[in-house]
C-alpha cells in the first residue's frame, strides 16, 4: 500500500488546485457533447464525402472532445489499406507499431498505454503482457480508433503515452449485404521456403490434436513426483519407447512453395421500425484470411570480444516459411425507443493461427570450425490466440427529470487464450571433408544440447461493469455538466509451460545420423533396442519445467469518479475532476506439473500488490472562433506492473526473443502529464494542429539487460529512479486548391512528432530501489553491468513522421492515397559491459493505395505496401541483433454492396 505521505502529497497538491477552480466554476457538456460518441460517428460520416479520404469525416468529434485526443474512422483505415488496427495506429500523430502488435504512444512502451474495446477493458492473449496486442482486431469490425493522448477522469489512470479505445461497427441505419473477397503475393515468397505437414485442421487456425501433448506424456509427468520426469528409475525400456514414439516427429521439414494470399468476409445488417418509436436492429460481420511468408533473418547473440574488437559468440542465419490464418466473427443487437432508451448487445470472437518453421545455420563460437565443423538450427511455432467476448449496454435519457438526467451503463465479459503446443528446437552437427563437400549430419553431440519441446497455455479470463451519469445546468452565459461514474474489472490468469527435452547424447551415433527429423525418429528406429545408448534407455528425458512456469494470477480494479465540464460564453471551456482507484494483484507459482504451491500462504500474502490513488485532472480550452482552439491539459496518472512483472521467475519474451524476469518489489510509476495544443479547423475539412508535452516520470519500469553469460540477453524489469518525456507534434490536412483551383482533388496530409526523453536508472547507488531489485535477481553488486546509467527510454523514437497524399477524381470514381511512415531509432536492449545499447534501426514503410468504384455497389481495391524494399534490422556495436526481410507486398481485392 502506498504510505500516507505520498498520498497525501497526490491529493493535495494537483487535486487541491483543480479543487479550487471547480469550486469557483463548476464545469460542462454541451448540447452536442450530450450526444453519445456513436452518434456524432454516425452523423459525420453519413455527411462526409470521398474528398480526402474522409480523413475529415471525425474531425467534428476531436473538435468538440474536451481533452486531446486523435481518431481514425473505418473508411480513414481503409484509404490507407491497413488490415488491422495495430497497423492502422501507426498512421497516428506521434504512435509508432512495433513488431506489428504493440503500439508505442509518444515513445513510450506498451505497458504506458491502456487499450479499450467499445470504452471498455479487456484480456490479453499474450503470454508476457496485460496489454492486449492490436494486430488481434481485423479493420472488418472497426468503426473508428481514438487514442486519447490527455488523462480524462472518467477513463483508467493507468495512462501514460495514452488510451486506445478500439469502437467496432454499430446498428445500420438501413440494410446492407455486402460481400469481400480478395488476394495478395509477397516479393519475398518467390523463393521457397521450408515446411511440414502439420495438422490437418490447420487451414482453420486450429490444431487438430497433432501437436498436443500425448497423454502417455502428461500422466509420465503427473506421476513422476520428486525424481522428475528423467528420474524414474523403474521406467523400463518398453515404456521409453512409447513415451519417445508418442512425440510428433512428422516434422521434416520439406521444401514448399507457398501459396498467394487470400481473404474473404461478409457483412449482414438491417433495422425495424416499430409505431416510429421504437427500432430494433442487428449488425453480423464474418471475415477469414490465409497468408504465407518466406522471409530471411538473422540472429545475433551473447556479444562479446569486448569493444575494442565486438563479436556475436553465437549467430543464426536462417528461411524462416510462416503461414498465418486469421478469422473473426461479430454479432450486435440494438434496440432504441423513443430515441431516448437504447441497449446494445455487442458479441465478437477473433481468432489468429501463427504457424513458422526457420531453418538455417548456427554459428558458436566455442564449437564450430568454419568447413570442419558447422551446425544448423531448426525451430517450429505453432500459437493460436483468442479472444471471445460479449458486452451488454445501455444509454437512458430522462428528459423530464430537471434539466435532464443521462444515465449510461455497461457489463461485459470477455475471455481471451493461447495455445502453443510443440514448440521445438533442434541442432544438427555438419560434418565436411577436405574438399568441402558434406561428409555427416546428425543430431548435435555438443554437451547439453537436446531436442526442446515446450507445451505452452494462458488462459486469461475478465468480467467489467460499470455506470455513468449527468446532469447539466444551464444558465445566461454558462453551460455546465456534471457527471459521475464506476468502474470496475477482475482478471484471472492461468498459465502453464511444459519444458521437455530429448539428449541427443543418450542416441547412438549411428542412428542419429540424417537432417530430417522424421527419417532419424522412424518407429522402426525408436522401438530399435540399438537407438539408445542404454540398454534401458535411462537418461533420455530431461524435465526443464520449473516453479513458476505453472502459475495462477489475478488483478481487481474498484475505480469511482467525479468531473465538471462547463462553457462560458461559448469562449471558454473548463474540464476536471479526480479518480479514485484501488488495484490489487497477485500472481501465484505452483510446483512442476502439479497444482500446489510453490510458496507458501504467508508469502503469497506478501507479494500481494496492492495500491489505492487519487488521480486529478484539469483540461482549459480557449475559443476565440469557431475554427481555431488553444488546448492545456495536466493530469497525474500511474503505470502499475503487469502480472509477469512482479514474477521471480524467467520467461522467454516471444516478440524479442530475449530471456526476462520480473521484480516482485516493482513499484508503481507516477506521471505528471502536461500538454498544449493549438487547433485550427478551417473550411472543407482542412486543418493543422501544434502540440507539445511533457511528461515526468517517478520510478519508470524500465526493461535493464544484464550480464547473463551465454546465450540470448536477460532483461531484467526493474524500477528507475526518475524519468521525463517531452516533444512536439506537428498535423495538418489541406487540399492543393491553394496552389492551383484545378488542383482541388488532391490532398496532402501529415504529421510529425519530434520529442526526446531520459531516464535514470540508479545503478551507480547501492541504496536505489534499482539497485536493490537487482540483487533479489541476481545477487551481489551490480555496478558497472551497465553501460549507460542515463539514457533514452527504451522504445523511444526521436522523430515520427507520416504523409499522405491523396486524390479523388471528380467524377468519384477513382481514389488513389501515397503513404509515407517512419520513425527514428529507438533502444530494443540496453547496453551492459561498456557495450552500446542494441538499436533498432529506422524503418521508412511507403505504401500506394488506388480504388475504383465501377458503380453505386462495387469497390476494387489495389494495394502495394512497402514499395521502398525496408528490412527490419536491430544493431549493437555495429552488429546485425536482429535481421528480417520484409519484401513488397501486392493485392487486390474487391467489396460488392446488395
Amino acid at each position: 500500500m502506498k504510505n500516507k505521505q505520498t498520498s497525501a502529497f497526490k491529493v493535495g497538491g494537483l487535486s487541491l488546485a483543480i479543487a479550487s477552480i471547480l469550486g469557483a466554476s463548476a464545469l460542462p457538456f454541451s448540447a452536442i457533447a450530450q450526444e453519445s460518441e456513436d452518434e456524432v460517428i454516425e452523423e459525420v460520416v453519413a455527411t462526409g464525402t470521398r474528398l480526402k479520404g474522409t480523413a475529415t469525416a471525425v474531425l467534428q468529434e476531436r473538435q468538440n472532445q474536451a481533452f486531446v485526443a486523435d481518431i481514425l474512422g473505418a473508411e480513414q483505415i481503409s484509404r490507407t489499406g491497413d488490415s488491422d488496427a495495430a497497423a492502422a495506429l501507426r498512421r497516428v500523430t506521434g504512435l509508432t507499431l512495433v513488431d506489428g502488435k504493440f503500439i508505442y504512444v509518444r515513445g513510450l512502451g506498451e505497458r504506458y498505454s491502456s487499450t479499450q474495446l467499445n470504452g471498455m477493458t479487456v484480456p490479453s492473449p499474450d503470454p508476457t503482457r496485460s496489454v492486449v496486442p492490436l494486430d488481434l482486431f481485423p479493420s472488418s469490425i472497426i468503426e473508428s480508433l481514438n487514442v486519447q493522448k490527455s488523462f480524462s477522469p472518467n477513463m483508467p489512470g493507468h495512462f501514460g503515452g495514452g488510451n486506445v479505445n478500439i469502437r467496432t461497427k454499430t446498428i445500420p441505419s438501413e440494410f446492407t449485404f455486402q460481400l469481400s473477397g480478395g488476394t495478395g503475393w509477397n516479393t519475398e515468397n518467390s523463393n521457397d521456403g521450408y515446411f511440414y505437414s502439420g495438422g490437418g485442421d490447420d487451414w482453420t487456425g486450429r490444431d487438430d490434436g497433432t501437436r498436443g501433448l500425448p497423454s502417455i506424456i502428461s500422466s509420465a509427468l503427473a506421476e513422476s513426483g520428486s525424481e522428475g520426469f528423467e528420474g524414474d528409475s523403474s521406467r523400463t525400456l518398453a515404456e521409453t519407447q512409447d513415451i519417445l514414439n508418442a512425440f510428433n516427429w512428422d516434422i521434416g521439414p520439406d521444401e514448399k512453395s507457398v501459396d498467394p494470399d487470400f481473404n474473404i468476409g461478409a457483412t449482414l445488417g438491417n433495422n425495424y421500425v416499430f409505431d416510429n418509436e421504437s427500432v430494433l436492429g442487428f449488425l453480423a460481420t464474418i471475415a477469414y484470411s490465409n497468408q504465407w511468408r518466406v522471409t530471411e533473418e538473422q540472429l545475433g547473440n551473447d556479444i562479446g570480444g569486448g569493444q575494442e574488437n565486438p563479436r556475436f559468440t553465437k549467430y543464426r542465419d536462417m528461411t524462416s516459411t510462416e503461414q498465418t490464418v486469421t478469422w473473426s466473427g461479430m454479432f450486435n443487437m440494438g434496440y432504441e425507443y423513443n430515441s431516448n432508451h437504447k441497449i446494445e448487445l455487442v458479441n465478437m470472437i477473433l481468432h489468429d493461427m501463427r504457424d513458422r518453421l526457420r531453418d538455417g545455420s548456427y554459428y558458436d563460437d566455442s564449437e564450430t570450425v568454419d568447413g570442419v565443423e558447422e551446425f544448423r538450427r531448426l525451430d517450429i511455432i505453432f500459437e493460436e490466440r483468442e479472444m471471445v467476448s460479449s458486452q451488454l449496454k445501455g444509454t437512458h435519457n430522462f428528459l423530464q427529470l430537471g434539466n435532464g438526467v443521462f444515465f449510461d451503463w455497461y457489463a461485459g465479459t470477455s475471455r481471451a487464450s493461447r495455445q502453443a503446443p510443440d514448440i521445438l528446437e533442434v541442432t544438427f552437427q555438419q560434418f565436411y571433408d577436405d574438399s568441402g563437400a558434406l561428409e555427416l549430419e546428425r543430431l548435435d553431440d555438443t554437451p547439453g544440447t537436446n531436442i526442446n519441446r515446450q507445451y505452452q497455455m494462458l488462459d486469461d479470463a475478465s468480467d467489467t461493469y460499470g455506470f455513468n451519469v449527468s446532469t447539466p445546468f444551464f444558465g445566461k452565459g454558462y453551460d455546465i455538466e456534471v457527471k459521475a461514474g464506476f468502474d470496475y474489472f477482475e482478471k484471472i490468469r492461468d498459465g502453464n509451460n511444459i519444458d521437455l527435452a530429448i539428449r541427443n547424447f543418450a542416441i547412438d551415433d549411428d542412428l542419429k545420423a540424417g537432417s530430417r527429423i522424421d527419417e532419424i525418429f522412424t518407429e522402426d528406429n525408436i522401438y530399435n533396442p540399438d537407438f539408445y545408448v542404454s540398454s534401458t534407455g535411462s537418461s533420455l528425458f530431461q524435465d526443464n519445467t520449473g516453479e513458476g512456469d505453472k502459475y495462477s494470477a489475478a488483478s481487481k480494479l474498484t475505480a469511482g469518479y467525479f468531473m465538471v465540464d462547463a462553457f462560458f460564453n461559448q469562449k471558454f471551456r473548463v474540464s476536471g475532476g479526480a479518480r479514485w482507484e484501488e488495484f490489487q494483484q497477485v500472481s501465484i507459482p505452483y510446483v512442476e506439473h502439479s497444482n500446489e504451491f510453490a510458496d507458501t500462504i504467508e508469502e503469497i500474502a506478501d507479494t500481494i500488490y496492492a495500491e489505492d490513488d487519487i488521480l486529478p485532472s484539469l483540461a482549459f480550452t480557449y475559443i476565440p472562433s469557431e475554427e481555431i482552439q488553444y488546448r492545456l491539459n495536466i493530469s497525474q496518472t500511474v503505470i502499475r506492473p503487469d502480472l509477469r512483472d512482479i514474477s521471480s521467475t524467467f520467461f522467454i519474451d516471444p516478440l524479442t526473443e530475449f530471456l526476462v524476469r520480473g521484480s516482485p518489489s516493482l513499484v508503481e510509476t507516477e506521471l505528471t502529464n502536461v500538454d498544449f495544443r493549438w487547433e485550427w479547423y478551417m473550411s472543407q475539412g482542412n486543418n493543422i494542429s501544434v502540440a507539445l508535452f511533457y511528461k515526468d516520470m517517478e520510478n519508470p519500469i524500465e526493461m535493464v539487460q544484464f550480464d547473463g553469460g551465454e546465450g540470448v540477453p536477460q532483461l531484467l524489469t526493474a524500477n528507475g529512479e526518475e524519468g521525463e518525456l517531452y516533444g512536439i507534434e506537428f498535423e495538418f490536412l489541406h487540399d492543393l486548391s491553394f496552389v492551383d483551383d484545378s488542383l482541388s482533388n488532391f490532398f496532402i496530409s501529415g504529421n510529425m512528432t519530434l520529442s526526446d526523453s531520459e531516464v535514470t536508472i540508479g545503478s551507480d547507488d547501492q541504496d536505489s530501489l534499482f539497485s536493490q531489485q537487482a540483487r533479489e535477481a541476481y545477487g551481489g553488486t551490480i555496478t558497472a553491468t551497465i553501460t549507460n546509467d542515463q539514457r533514452r527510454l527504451v522504445g523511444h523514437s526521436e522523430w515520427v513522421a507520416n504523409i499522405q497524399m491523396g486524390w479523388d477524381s471528380s467524377n468519384g470514381e477513382h481514389s488513389a492515397s501515397l503513404v509515407y511512415n517512419a520513425f527514428g531509432e529507438r533502444i530494443i536492449a540496453p547496453g551492459v559491459r561498456g557495450f552500446e545499447d542494441g538499436i533498432e534501426n529506422p524503418f521508412h514503410s511507403l505504401d500506394v493505395v488506388y480504388t475504383y468504384y465501377p458503380d453505386f455497389n462495387t469497390t476494387v481495391k489495389f494495394k502495394f505496401q512497402n514499395l521502398l524494399g525496408e528490412d527490419k534490422e536491430i544493431e549493437q556495436e555495429g552488429l546485425l541483433l536482429r535481421r528480417e526481410t520484409v519484401g513488397t507486398t501486392i493485392s487486390a481485392s474487391v467489396q460488392y454492396d446488395f
